[in-house]
């Protein structure tokens, strides 16, 4: 299955609504996130690919493949090139640490915000780990 494709992302929203760790951690959790990955033709990515999640106290309400300009809508967006977003997924990286790296880049939002949710974006990779 293609990273952020359309079909990831609807597969990664009912594997979200069906974690119950996902569900206790990201209980106050409300709004959109959107992961980016940056093009890169060597890699095989021709252009910005992203998806979007509508993350509502612990359930995901929707998510789909969107435009670049469509992730930056969300309340959040993290971003980065598709060696990172692999090394994340596949349990090699934390999002966190890459974050501090600066390996991936929050986009927008800040990390302040975020803070208070560290143990709801730990499943939120875990579940996203079980799509791939």
């Amino acid at each position: 299955m293609e990273l952020f494709s359309e079909e990831w992302a609807q597969v990664y929203c009912r594997k979200l609504n069906g974690s119950e760790a996902y569900q206790k951690a990201a209980a106050t959790w409300e709004g959109s996130l959107a992961f980016l990955l940056r093009a890169d033709p060597a890699m095989g990515v021709e252009s910005p690919k992203a998806v979007v999640l509508d993350l509502w106290h612990g359930h995901c309400r929707g998510a789909k493949a969107a435009s670049e300009e469509e992730a930056m809508a969300a309340d959040f967006v993290i971003e980065g090139d598709l060696a990172t977003w692999q090394e994340v997924l596949e349990g090699r990286a934390e999002p966190l640490v890459s974050l501090m790296r600066g390996e991936l880049e929050l986009k927008k939002g800040s990390l302040a915000a975020l803070a208070p949710y560290v143990q709801a974006a730990r499943e939120l990779v875990r579940v996203a780990r079980e799509v791939l």
